[in-house]
C-alpha cells in the first residue's frame, strides 16, 4: 500500500464514520424515547430537539455520501470528477457538526443559567467560549471552500483551536454544575430529594466529560499528525464529536424519567421545580 494511498489517508476517517453511525443509531433511539415519554415538554424545547436531530441526520447523510464517493464510487477511478472535484458533502458535514455542537452548548448554557440562579458571569463565559469555537469552525469551512482541498481542512490550526475551545466550554459547564449542585449547596433539601439532585448532577458531569474527551481527542491527534498520512487522523474523532454531544444532551433529558417514576411512588419533589419538566 502506498504511503499516500486513499486507504491510508481515509482509514482513520472510515473508523470514525463507523463509530459515528453507531452513535447516530443510539441518538435515534434516545430521540424516540424522548418523544414517547416527554410529550408534555414545551413546544419550544421539542422544536429545539427536533432541529438538533434534523441537523444530526443531515450530518449522517453527509458522512455516508463522503465515504461512498471516496471509497466506493471513486475507488481506483481517474475521472475528472473524482480527481479534481471537492465533495460538497464534506462542507455540509463539517457545518452541521459545528452547528450541532454550538446548539447543544447553548442548551447547556441555559441549564447552567437556571441551576446557578441566573449567574451572568458563568453563563457569559460559556456563551463566549461556545461562540468563539463555532466561529473557528466557520473559518475552517471558509478555508475548505477557498482551497477546495481536504488537506487544508485537516491540517489547519483552526480545527484543533475550535476543538480545544469546545472542550474548555464543556469543562466550565461540568465544573459549574458540580459547584452549584454539590451536597454542600443542597443541604437544605430533603434527603430523598437530595439523592435525585445528586443523580442529575452526575448525569450532567458524566455526559459533559464524555463530550469533552471527544473534543480533546481532535486536538491531541492534530499534535501527532506528521506528513500526508497523518493529515487525516483528525477525521476519526471529527466524525464522532458531534454525535457525542447529541447523545450527551438526550441522556440528560431522558434521565428525568427515572425521577418521575420515583415521584409516582410517593416521593415529594416539590423542591426541584426546574428538574422534572423543562420548559
Amino acid at each position: 500500500m502506498a504511503p499516500n494511498s486513499i486507504e491510508v489517508m481515509w482509514g482513520p476517517g472510515l473508523i470514525g464514520f463507523i463509530i459515528a453511525t453507531v452513535f447516530y443509531g443510539i441518538s435515534f433511539g434516545q430521540y424516540i424515547f424522548y418523544l414517547r415519554y416527554f410529550p408534555q415538554d414545551s413546544k419550544r424545547l421539542k422544536l429545539f430537539i427536533m432541529t438538533v436531530f434534523l441537523f444530526e441526520t443531515i450530518n449522517q447523510y453527509a458522512l455516508m455520501a463522503i465515504y461512498w464517493s471516496i471509497l466506493i464510487s471513486c475507488r481506483r477511478s481517474t475521472s475528472l470528477e473524482c480527481t479534481t472535484e471537492f465533495p460538497w458533502q464534506m462542507m455540509l458535514g463539517i457545518f452541521t457538526s459545528y452547528s450541532v455542537i454550538f446548539f447543544i452548548q447553548c442548551f447547556y448554557a441555559y441549564r447552567v443559567w437556571t441551576i446557578t440562579g441566573n449567574n451572568h458571569w458563568v453563563t457569559g463565559i460559556i456563551c463566549v467560549l461556545a461562540t468563539t469555537s463555532f466561529g473557528c469552525g466557520m473559518i475552517v469551512i471558509g478555508l475548505g471552500i477557498y482551497t477546495r482541498s481536504p488537506e487544508a481542512l485537516f491540517s489547519t490550526k483552526w480545527s484543533p483551536i475550535a476543538a480545544f475551545l469546545s472542550a474548555l466550554c464543556d469543562s466550565v459547564i461540568t465544573v459549574s454544575i458540580w459547584l452549584f449542585m454539590r451536597p454542600a449547596r443542597t443541604g437544605n433539601v430533603r434527603r430523598k430529594s437530595r439523592n435525585y439532585v445528586n443523580d442529575i448532577m452526575w448525569v450532567f458531569i458524566n455526559m459533559g466529560l464524555f463530550s469533552c474527551v471527544a473534543a480533546i481527542s481532535v486536538t491531541v491527534l492534530y499534535m501527532f499528525q506528521d506528513g500526508l498520512i497523518g493529515q487525516f487522523y483528525t477525521a476519526a474523532p471529527g466524525a464522532v464529536v458531534g454525535k457525542s454531544y447529541v447523545n450527551s444532551m438526550m441522556t440528560v433529558l431522558n434521565a428525568r424519567k427515572s425521577i418521575r417514576e420515583r415521584e409516582q411512588r410517593g416521593y415529594n419533589l416539590t423542591e426541584l421545580p426546574t428538574i422534572p419538566t423543562i420548559r
